[in-house]
């Protein structure tokens, strides 16, 4: 379960996002994953049904950011948006390189959570967030690889 995310009160619009603010989430929320996944590779290859959770972000999802009407629409974020959909990215092409294996990949979201991050706003408990991940950390074999999803199913890259 990758569950890195942090945010930075410098990020903000690309017009105004201060850089090193996008480079310190980069640096956690998608190279960070990429270290970690890179790490325990050796290890999950060796198991029977391995499971990777990277734990994104609607705000990760170019079609959603592209949707004038979406509830989250206003929320342009340039370091946290784009490190989300790096690591949506992340889990497209490790799946694709995973296929033939045990190994099962996908992003989640676990919705607006009541966290540290959003400063305790989120909407639902940490409870109520971890359920989705939780459901791909358990998928059967045949369980999907590759996806990006929520509580309600499949979303929109």
């Amino acid at each position: 379960m990758n569950n890195a995310g942090i945010a930075d009160a410098q990020d903000g619009p690309p017009a105004t996002a201060e850089l090193d603010a996008v480079r310190r989430i980069f640096d956690v929320n998608f190279f960070g994953t990429v270290a970690v996944t890179q790490a325990m590779l050796p290890l999950l290859r060796k198991s029977q049904s391995a499971r990777i959770v990277n734990l994104s972000s609607e705000l990760g999802s170019l079609a959603l950011n592209a949707d004038p009407q979406w509830q989250y629409a206003p929320y342009k974020r340039l370091g946290y948006n784009a490190s989300k959909a790096a690591l949506n990215m992340l889990t497209v092409q490790l799946a694709a390189e995973l296929r033939g294996t045990a190994i099962k990949v996908n992003s989640v979201n676990p919705g607006f959570t009541a966290t540290d991050l959003n400063q305790h706003r989120g909407t639902q408990t940490v409870a109520d967030g971890a359920a989705a991940a939780l459901q791909y950390a358990l998928i059967g074999d045949d369980g999907a690889s590759g996806g990006f999803f929520g509580a309600d199913g499949p979303l929109a890259w």
